[in-house]
């Protein structure tokens, strides 16, 4: 989750915990805050349709890509993951009311303060329109970034879209260095109910899924993962030991 939706306390505490336990902290599509800089872990920096730390207002008020500043925010950053969408709210935005960008918000996403207009997260990125522009914007992030591995995150909804997706990842010969797969299982408050508990597919499933395509498309080795051209990671909810 984002700083701004989790306090500056609770991003210390996660990026610190991380930190101490060797593992990468994901700061969510809020962009990467003082607070998980503080916390000193490997950070994976998640961006999303409003490109917060790496982009800013175009003349009709949409957000747009800004290289320039992605360039200066990504040095923070080990890994860049692209949100396509999350299991929380499948297809669906959302919008930052300029009553609540704080100063530190503004910072942490380089928005202007005070601020003068809502911020929409629209439903889709204007930085590509389909799986091949895709492909060359995931070349542009790692080229940005001088090599970093960058990646996409989803939740899984029609199969066929994701396997039209690796189709394009063969043809073409790009493909993003991992994917994460959201389950449905996440929560949130910016979306309605029905988005959180009735769209998309579960971690287990879509975890599945997505593993077998990638194997049938030569991009994972379903003996040895590490002989694999694409990681898998799983993001879903563990409530109990049955969970797992």
């Amino acid at each position: 989750m984002s700083y701004g939706a989790l306090s500056d306390r609770a991003v210390l505490a996660l990026s610190s915990g991380a930190k101490l336990g060797g593992f990468y902290h994901n700061t969510g599509e809020g962009a990467i805050s003082k607070f998980h800089k503080e916390g000193g872990a490997d950070l994976i920096w998640n961006i999303g349709t409003a490109y917060f730390g790496c982009g800013t207002f175009a003349e009709d008020g949409s957000r747009i890509f800004d290289p320039d500043l992605f360039v200066e925010n990504v040095a923070h950053a080990a890994m860049i993951e692209i949100k396509l969408s999350q299991g929380a709210k499948p297809a669906h935005g959302g919008m930052l009311p300029k009553e609540k960008i704080s100063p530190e918000i503004a910072e942490a996403r380089n928005l202007p303060y005070p601020a003068t207009q809502d911020c929409n997260s629209p439903s889709r990125h204007s930085a590509f329109s389909d799986s091949h522009v895709l492909c060359e914007f995931v070349a542009k992030l790692r080229g940005l970034s001088e090599g970093k591995p960058v990646g996409i995150k989803l939740c899984m909804g029609h199969p066929e879209e994701f396997a039209a997706l690796v189709h394009t990842f063969v043809e073409i010969g790009e493909h993003p260095d991992f994917i994460t797969i959201d389950g449905s299982e996440g929560g949130t408050g910016a979306a309605p109910p029905e988005f959180s508990n009735s769209i998309g597919t579960p971690l287990n499933e879509g975890l599945s899924l997505a593993h077998a395509i990638l194997v049938g498309a030569g991009l994972r080795d379903p003996i040895d993962k590490s002989q694999s051209k694409v990681a898998l990671i799983a993001s879903g909810k563990v409530i109990s030991g049955f969970s797992m």
